[in-house]
């Protein structure tokens, strides 16, 4: 049984595709996911079921909702790859963080059996999530999340130290399924990342241009992801 989530603690949350399968094929899978992150954040979200049209008129009023809404987490950064996404959360509702979860991963399950006419798990299992126990590992986290958007580019960066940022910089820029553009000032498609909180982080995009240089060490957590 999962260990309560403590609410004033981060969580570094990720999945991946049960045997490592792609859960993104296309941007459309993307956008889903994405999406998925502002509406189901919401105490009081209701779902619309299965109706795409009720979606995207929640949607289209996101300005509205984002005014009144609840949220059941702090989305501090994320990242979305082929076959996994890692998410740095923090509680802003008791049991927060595993409401939310269960929306997104329940939610992006079933979507996409329904695209691509599957049946069965989606995901490898129940999502990961590991406190953030130390400020040298929340210190880390963002950095780690952001250039994972690197991987399969051909730009080295697990070693711990990324020489070649000429090239990983349009890479990272370019890269519209993460939360580093809402870092460097960039204004979201969707009220996703908590901005508020980020500023207090990083004053500037300088500041945060120069953290994300930084040189890294990292744990055995991330060591792990290494191998997908």
């Amino acid at each position: 049984m999962r260990e309560p989530f403590d609410s004033k603690a981060y969580y570094h949350v990720y999945n991946r595709g049960v045997d490592k399968r792609v859960v993104f094929s296309d941007e459309d899978d993307f956008r889903r996911f994405y999406e998925s992150l502002f509406l189901f954040n919401d105490l009081d979200y209701k779902h619309p079921g299965g109706h795409d049209i009720d979606r995207d008129v929640m949607l289209a009023g996101y300005e509205m909702r984002a005014a009144v809404r609840v949220p059941l987490v702090r989305v501090m950064a994320f990242c979305l790859k082929p076959n996994h996404f890692h998410l740095l959360l923090k509680a802003s509702e008791p049991d927060g963080i595993s409401r939310f979860l269960h929306r997104l991963g329940m939610g992006y399950a079933n979507y996409f059996n329904l695209k691509y006419g599957r049946r069965g798990r989606l995901w490898e299992g129940p999502f990961k999530a590991k406190a953030v126990d130390t400020d040298e590992h929340l210190q880390l986290l963002p950095r780690y999340i952001h250039l994972n958007a690197l991987d399969g580019t051909g730009v080295g960066w697990r070693a711990g130290e990324l020489s070649n940022w000429d090239a990983a910089m349009p890479v990272l820029d370019r890269y519209s399924w993460s939360s580093h553009g809402a870092y460097m000032g960039r204004t979201e498609l969707l009220p996703v990342v908590d901005i508020e909180s980020v500023r207090r982080w990083f004053t500037t995009d300088e500041d945060y241009l120069r953290y994300l240089k930084l040189p890294m060490v990292f744990g055995q957590e991330e060591t792990t992801f290494a191998r997908l």
